[in-house]
Protein backbone atom coordinates (compact mmCIF):
# COMPACT_ATOMS: atom_id res chain seq x y z
CA UNK A 1 0.00 0.00 0.00
CA UNK A 2 1.44 3.37 -0.96
CA UNK A 3 1.78 6.20 1.55
CA UNK A 4 -0.94 8.36 -0.05
CA UNK A 5 -3.51 5.59 0.22
CA UNK A 6 -2.44 4.86 3.79
CA UNK A 7 -2.84 8.54 4.66
CA UNK A 8 -6.36 8.64 3.11
CA UNK A 9 -7.31 5.56 5.08
CA UNK A 10 -6.09 7.10 8.33
CA UNK A 11 -7.99 10.33 7.60
CA UNK A 12 -11.16 8.32 7.00
CA UNK A 13 -10.62 6.56 10.32
CA UNK A 14 -10.19 9.89 12.11
CA UNK A 15 -13.51 11.13 10.70
CA UNK A 16 -15.59 8.00 11.36
CA UNK A 17 -17.41 9.83 14.19
CA UNK A 18 -19.00 12.23 11.67
CA UNK A 19 -22.63 11.91 10.63
CA UNK A 20 -23.63 10.23 7.40
CA UNK A 21 -26.05 13.13 6.93
CA UNK A 22 -26.42 16.32 8.94
CA UNK A 23 -29.86 17.55 9.99
CA UNK A 24 -31.27 21.06 10.27
CA UNK A 25 -31.91 22.80 13.56
CA UNK A 26 -35.60 22.75 12.63
CA UNK A 27 -35.55 18.95 12.22
CA UNK A 28 -33.66 18.49 15.48
CA UNK A 29 -36.07 20.71 17.43
CA UNK A 30 -39.11 18.86 16.09
CA UNK A 31 -37.71 15.41 16.93
CA UNK A 32 -38.48 13.69 20.22
CA UNK A 33 -34.98 12.15 20.12
CA UNK A 34 -32.74 14.43 18.05
CA UNK A 35 -29.84 12.41 16.65
CA UNK A 36 -27.83 11.54 13.55
CA UNK A 37 -26.38 8.25 12.37
CA UNK A 38 -22.57 8.26 12.17
CA UNK A 39 -20.33 6.80 9.50
CA UNK A 40 -19.34 4.20 12.09
CA UNK A 41 -22.97 3.02 12.24
CA UNK A 42 -23.63 4.38 15.72
CA UNK A 43 -25.83 7.32 16.67
CA UNK A 44 -24.90 10.75 17.94
CA UNK A 45 -27.54 12.52 20.07
CA UNK A 46 -28.01 16.24 20.54
CA UNK A 47 -28.79 17.70 23.96
CA UNK A 48 -32.12 19.49 24.06
CA UNK A 49 -30.58 22.42 26.04
CA UNK A 50 -28.10 23.08 23.23
CA UNK A 51 -30.83 22.98 20.61
CA UNK A 52 -32.88 25.47 22.62
CA UNK A 53 -29.83 27.72 22.97
CA UNK A 54 -29.22 27.57 19.21
CA UNK A 55 -32.89 28.37 18.54
CA UNK A 56 -32.57 31.52 20.65
CA UNK A 57 -29.50 32.86 18.83
CA UNK A 58 -30.58 31.82 15.31
CA UNK A 59 -33.42 33.64 13.54
CA UNK A 60 -36.34 31.25 13.01
CA UNK A 61 -36.18 31.73 9.22
CA UNK A 62 -32.63 30.26 9.30
CA UNK A 63 -33.47 27.11 11.27
CA UNK A 64 -33.67 25.13 8.00
CA UNK A 65 -30.22 26.39 6.94
CA UNK A 66 -28.33 25.61 10.16
CA UNK A 67 -26.94 22.07 9.75
CA UNK A 68 -26.07 19.99 12.79
CA UNK A 69 -23.63 19.10 14.02
CA UNK A 70 -21.68 22.26 13.23
CA UNK A 71 -18.37 21.06 11.78
CA UNK A 72 -15.12 22.55 13.03
CA UNK A 73 -12.69 21.74 10.23
CA UNK A 74 -9.11 21.37 11.40
CA UNK A 75 -7.06 22.16 8.30
CA UNK A 76 -3.25 22.23 8.50
CA UNK A 77 -3.10 24.70 5.59
CA UNK A 78 -4.77 27.31 7.83
CA UNK A 79 -1.87 27.20 10.25
CA UNK A 80 -1.33 25.66 13.64
CA UNK A 81 -4.39 25.82 15.88
CA UNK A 82 -6.68 27.29 13.21
CA UNK A 83 -10.02 25.84 12.15
CA UNK A 84 -12.76 26.71 9.67
CA UNK A 85 -16.50 26.89 10.18
CA UNK A 86 -18.18 26.58 6.77
CA UNK A 87 -21.72 27.59 5.96
CA UNK A 88 -23.42 30.94 6.38
CA UNK A 89 -25.74 29.93 9.24
CA UNK A 90 -23.04 27.92 11.01
CA UNK A 91 -20.55 30.79 10.73
CA UNK A 92 -23.12 33.24 12.09
CA UNK A 93 -23.82 31.02 15.11
CA UNK A 94 -20.11 30.66 15.87
CA UNK A 95 -19.55 34.40 15.45
CA UNK A 96 -22.38 35.19 17.91
CA UNK A 97 -20.97 32.81 20.51
CA UNK A 98 -17.44 34.17 20.04
CA UNK A 99 -18.45 37.84 19.62
CA UNK A 100 -16.79 38.03 16.20
CA UNK A 101 -17.96 39.60 12.99
CA UNK A 102 -18.74 37.17 10.22
CA UNK A 103 -20.07 37.15 6.72
CA UNK A 104 -20.58 33.41 6.81
CA UNK A 105 -17.52 31.18 6.67
CA UNK A 106 -15.30 31.82 9.66
CA UNK A 107 -11.70 30.99 10.61
CA UNK A 108 -11.19 30.56 14.34
CA UNK A 109 -8.22 29.71 16.53
CA UNK A 110 -7.51 27.22 19.33
CA UNK A 111 -8.87 29.32 22.26
CA UNK A 112 -12.04 30.05 20.26
CA UNK A 113 -12.40 26.39 19.29
CA UNK A 114 -12.30 25.54 23.01
CA UNK A 115 -15.03 28.11 23.79
CA UNK A 116 -17.21 26.85 20.96
CA UNK A 117 -16.82 23.19 21.94
CA UNK A 118 -17.54 24.00 25.60
CA UNK A 119 -20.73 25.85 24.64
CA UNK A 120 -21.82 23.28 22.02
CA UNK A 121 -20.41 19.87 23.06
CA UNK A 122 -23.05 17.77 21.29
CA UNK A 123 -24.01 20.11 18.44
CA UNK A 124 -20.47 20.63 17.14
CA UNK A 125 -17.82 18.14 16.00
CA UNK A 126 -14.28 18.16 14.68
CA UNK A 127 -13.64 17.41 11.02
CA UNK A 128 -10.06 16.47 10.15
CA UNK A 129 -8.88 17.76 6.77
CA UNK A 130 -5.72 17.55 4.71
Amino acid sequence: MNSERLFERELTRLNIHLPEKRISLKEALSSSKPLVKTKAGTTHSFKREELEFLSKITPKEEWDELRLPILIALEPKLGRGAARISGKAEGEVASKILNKRSGGELVIYRPEVAILRKKLPTTSQYLFMV
